[in-house]
């Protein structure tokens, strides 16, 4: 890539940072803003990563340290933070309070970017806020190079078309990651809010896609262990094929030594009912995104002592 379209590139992903903010509120400082920049076009040319982006053994914070090792239970590996974490960390933000609007446009993503393949999509008789939403999106996924291309004909055509890419990392955000990340968000918020109701602050730890070896040997990855004040949350995220997993993890639980109330399963879009009847089967907390906060919020609020504070926690 040479000098004018690397610079025209960065302006295009300067673009797509300004708007995440201010859609999904938060504050950037220009230099960290920069930074994202950089480690994504590194990476979309598919330029060797920097120092600290690469996955390491590395030391795990120490009370969830001090949890697994009482169990048993080895750390391999940690992936470390990169640069470009807070710009995504935006985009699943992006994505999680829109998901209803956004959900049948990551389906057909999904499916397409096993193989790179294009995509097309009628919006035509769709909501004006369905369909904003979408091409916004798209528009940022573009901008970060997790879209190949991307064009939408408005009226009378109202079809969006885009060509997926094969690019790891955003074959890995758009097949479940972003719900991962979502969720890591909805923690980080529980934790302000219970800071900011009771005037002091809490021990917060968390690991996000930790390696680890079991007592029985066996490998495995977890999508988010968490620590708020003295308790643990085990948070796995699936957007997907979650009847493969739903029976395994009931297991797991028992390894980690957690209840049903602090392991939980997010689906990113299944009704009620089948999440209530998975969460009797298999005693886990079962849920989808639309519950996931307020329930992580009623047991953290139980978990202190204070469950009048769960609706405050939960958003609502």
């Amino acid at each position: 890539m040479n000098a004018e379209k690397l610079e025209a590139f960065l302006e295009r992903i300067a673009v797509a940072l300004e708007e995440l903010v201010r859609l999904v509120g938060g504050e950037n400082t220009d230099n960290g803003a920069a930074t994202e920049r950089k480690a994504v076009v590194a990476e979309a040319q598919g330029e060797e990563p920097g120092p600290g982006s690469s996955v390491q053994k590395v030391e795990a914070p120490s009370m969830l340290e001090a949890f697994l090792r009482a169990r048993g239970i080895q750390i391999k590996t940690i992936p470390t933070e990169e640069p470009a974490d807070e710009i995504i960390d935006r985009l699943a933000l992006y994505i999680g309070e829109r998901y209803d609007l956004v959900a049948d446009l990551l389906i057909r993503l999904k499916r397409a970017m096993q193989l790179g393949l294009p995509i097309s999509m009628s919006l035509k008789g769709r909501p004006p806020l369905e369909i904003s939403s979408v091409c916004q999106l798209c528009t940022f996924l573009h901008q970060m190079a997790f879209l190949e291309d991307y064009q939408y004909s408005r009226a009378p055509k109202y079809v969006l078309r885009a060509k997926t890419t094969m690019l790891p990392k955003a074959q890995r955000f758009l097949s479940g990651q972003w719900l991962e990340r979502f969720m890591l968000q909805q923690l980080k918020a529980i934790d302000t809010q219970l800071t900011a109701l009771t005037g002091q602050r809490f021990p917060f730890e968390y690991l996000m896609n930790p390696q680890v070896v079991l007592p029985n040997g066996s490998d495995f990855e977890l999508d988010l262990l968490a620590a708020i004040g003295p308790r643990v949350y085990w948070i796995e995220a699936k957007t997907g094929n979650y009847q493969q997993h739903v029976s395994k993890y009931s297991r797991y639980v028992q390894t980690f030594g957690l209840d049903a109330d602090h392991s939980f399963m997010v689906l990113a879009d299944a009704p009620e009912s089948r999440c209530d009847a998975l969460s009797s089967l298999f005693g886990m907390t079962v849920c989808n995104l639309k519950a996931a906060r307020a329930k992580l919020a009623a047991v953290v609020t139980s978990d202190i002592g204070k469950p009048e504070w769960a609706r405050s926690l939960a958003g609502a």
